[in-house]
C-alpha cells in the first residue's frame, strides 16, 4: 500500500502518515477513514505528519477529497504537518485554506519529520515526542 499510517507515540497524541511511491485519491479516502476511526479512540486533539518524502507523484484531482477532509468535530484544532511537500501539494492546500479556512488553518510545512515533530511539540507544549 502506498500509505501507511500509525500512532508516532505511545501516547496516542500523533498520527503518522507516510506517503510511498504514487498513491492516488482512493488511498486519501482509506486514510480519511482510517485518521477519524483512530482520533476517536482518544479524548484529545490529535497532531498529524504527513510525511511526502518517498512520493513519487501526487493525483491529479485531489481537490475531489476537500468534502471528506474534516476532522471529527472534537479534533478541530489539531496540528497538520507536511514534510517535503511538493510545490503542487502547497498549491493545493493553498487553495482548500481559501475555500475552508477553518480546516486548513493549522497546516504547515516541514521539511524533515524531525522539524515537523519539533512544530509539534513548540505548538502544543504538551506532546512528547
Amino acid at each position: 500500500m502506498p500509505v501507511a499510517m500509525d500512532w508516532e507515540t505511545p501516547e496516542r497524541q500523533v498520527i503518522r502518515i507516510t506517503f510511498m511511491g504514487s498513491w492516488d485519491v482512493n488511498d486519501l479516502h482509506r486514510l480519511i477513514t482510517k485518521r477519524n476511526s483512530m482520533m476517536d479512540c482518544v479524548k484529545h486533539y490529535v497532531h498529524q505528519i504527513y510525511d511526502m518524502t518517498d512520493s513519487t507523484s501526487s493525483p491529479s484531482n485531489l481537490l475531489s477529497i476537500m468534502s471528506r477532509a474534516e476532522l471529527p468535530s472534537d479534533k478541530k484544532g489539531s496540528m497538520i504537518v507536511i514534510v517535503d511537500a511538493s510545490d503542487y501539494i502547497k498549491s493545493i492546500c493553498s487553495i482548500m485554506r481559501t475555500i475552508s479556512p477553518a480546516l486548513f488553518q493549522n497546516v504547515c510545512y516541514a521539511s524533515s519529520v524531525d522539524e515537523a515533530e519539533n512544530l509539534i511539540l513548540t505548538a502544543s507544549h504538551a506532546v512528547t515526542i
